[in-house]
């Protein structure tokens, strides 16, 4: 199993401390190479007041020429906005900058404003979604591509630089929904789930998952990558260092509505659909949803998730918009870099 940090990418209220942020992010993806991570990856989103990071692949360029060993990724890019080739293009830099280490994640991110802003209708997103995939391969698999679709049509052009990965940078799909998720295998790509997913929803998808890839028949492997919450340490740093946190963030989505998707799926945890936000309490929410405890109750749980899930990849996230501090999460990245990973390597 790999593992991958997941960086807080916010700087509430209003981002006037985004440019320590930023500094802070380099060297907490330098202290993740030292200790044995395998990845770093970044989100995307637009428009937000906290300095939400709206151009990933920038940032992950300046990790990349700090770091020498460490993969780079998004979690996720949202595709349907932006114009397949300069993705290609933008991508195959960076692929150059890393030497080989760029890992993409992408995905639909069906949200209105954000195709708005950019002036790409939502309707057909799904269909625009699919023929930027193919677009993608093509570009970094073929000396000169041409392609005819619905939404786009390209005759003989050529990607540069080339890319270095063989044949192209891995590619995952984030996915919270059964059809995204049959999506994901139907086209050969690796999953990646969200770290609010509930473990017997995870469960049930990676079924889905496995399914679709071998109906799709690509000849892909699988490649079920989990994000999860993550703390080591002593009951009471977990409950007052890093549990307030967690609980601020679940709130939000929470109370967003978000129910029917990944994040609090009502098929697999009918409850929350009427919970209060004082229903959302410690004991009822963590478990099988985040990775906290000593550091042997982590080795475990990780023990757990391989078997029931087969995971290729677990991206860790240690750090949220309200905390814990960046001193705290080098800690926590040491922690977990020195006595965890050693134990499951």
């Amino acid at each position: 199993m790999r593992f991958g940090i997941l960086m807080n990418t916010q700087a509430p209220p209003d981002g006037a401390t985004i440019p320590q942020l930023y500094q802070e992010i380099f060297r907490e993806a330098e202290l993740a190479e030292e200790v044995g991570f395998d990845s770093v990856f970044l989100p995307e989103h637009h428009m937000m007041p906290d300095g939400y990071i709206p151009q990933p692949l920038l940032l992950l360029a300046g990790i990349a020429a700090r770091t020498s060993r460490i993969r780079v990724g998004t979690s996720i890019l949202h595709l349907p906005e932006r114009n397949p080739i300069h993705v290609a293009e933008e991508v195959a830099v960076l692929d150059n900058i890393s030497q080989g280490r760029v890992t993409l994640g992408i995905g639909l991110n069906l949200i209105a404003h954000d195709f708005e802003l950019f002036d790409v209708p939502m309707a057909g997103a799904t269909r625009r979604f699919e023929e930027q995939i193919e677009i993608l391969r093509r570009s970094w698999t073929q000396a000169k591509f041409s392609f005819d679709g619905e939404f786009y049509s390209y005759e003989d052009i050529p990607i540069m630089p080339r890319v270095l990965q063989d044949p192209h940078p891995p590619l995952l799909i984030g996915a919270m929904s059964d059809p995204a998720v049959r999506r994901a295998g139907r086209l050969g790509l690796g999953w990646i789930c969200d770290p609010l997913t509930h473990l017997d929803t995870a469960e049930a998808w990676t079924a889905m998952y496995h399914e679709a890839l071998a109906e799709g028949g690509t000849g892909e492997r699988p490649n079920v990558v989990l994000i999860r919450d993550c703390w080591v340490g002593p009951e009471k740093d977990l409950r007052e260092l890093w549990w307030p946190t967690i609980l601020n963030y679940h709130l939000f989505y929470k109370n967003l509505g978000f129910f029917t998707s990944g994040r609090f799926n009502t098929t697999y945890e009918p409850w929350v659909t009427t919970a209060t936000d004082d229903d959302w309490t410690y004991e009822r929410v963590l478990p099988n949803r985040a990775i906290y405890g000593s550091v042997d109750e982590v080795v475990d749980e990780i023990g757990r998730y391989s078997e029931l899930l087969g995971v290729e990849e677990l991206i860790l996230a240690f750090r949220h918009s309200t905390g814990p501090t960046h001193e705290h999460t080098l800690e926590a990245i040491e922690r977990f870099g020195r006595e965890v990973i050693p134990q499951l390597a």
